[in-house]
């Protein structure tokens, strides 16, 4: 995955770019056209369920071919609020944007070695109105350790604005 990670010293900005192989690509463009076959036999024999279900067939798989090609995960992090959104090419989902209550918290899912590199789904949790945690938001794409490792310096210097640069290599030590 491509993974693009900007700071402006109020949102931290995550663009994640999804990378399929060229078989998977490939596997999505052969259902996609095997649901314009079926859509073009139903038409041509006048079968109206066949018609349904070939417009659905090709809905769906035509949405994942958009996915593999273009797809785009893009987060907006700042203190107070977690936004994201999904982009498919041409289409776009709407913006969503969750609410950091007491703090952010992310946890990770292993999502398997790519290229010799771990990678990780990333969840973020916040608190809800009862202090209880719950999951504000769970990444479709993966990014690997070192993006992870960029991104979380990045949340901190939003939280920590005036502190030492080198605060951030230190270890911690509890007393």
């Amino acid at each position: 995955m491509k993974v693009n990670i900007n700071n402006d010293g109020i949102n931290v900005r995550l663009t994640i770019e999804n990378q399929a192989s060229v078989l998977g690509k490939t596997g999505m463009i052969s259902f996609t056209l095997i649901g314009l076959i079926i859509i073009g036999i139903a038409i041509a024999e006048w079968l109206l369920g066949l018609l349904i279900m070939g417009t659905l067939w090709c809905i769906f798989f035509g949405w994942l071919t958009l996915w593999n090609f273009y797809g785009k995960e893009l987060l907006v992090i700042n203190t107070k609020s977690l936004s994201y959104q999904h982009v498919y090419g041409f289409y776009k989902t709407a913006q969503i944007t969750k609410k950091i209550n007491k703090a952010l918290n992310i946890s990770l899912v292993q999502a398997g070695i790519h290229h010799q590199a771990e990678h990780f789904n990333l969840i973020f949790e916040s608190y809800n109105a009862c202090d209880l945690p719950e999951e504000i938001y769970r990444t479709a794409l993966s990014i690997t350790r070192k993006d992870l490792d960029i991104l979380k310096i990045n949340i901190r210097q939003l939280y920590f604005e005036k502190v030492d640069p080198d605060f951030f290599n230190q270890t911690y030590m509890l007393n």
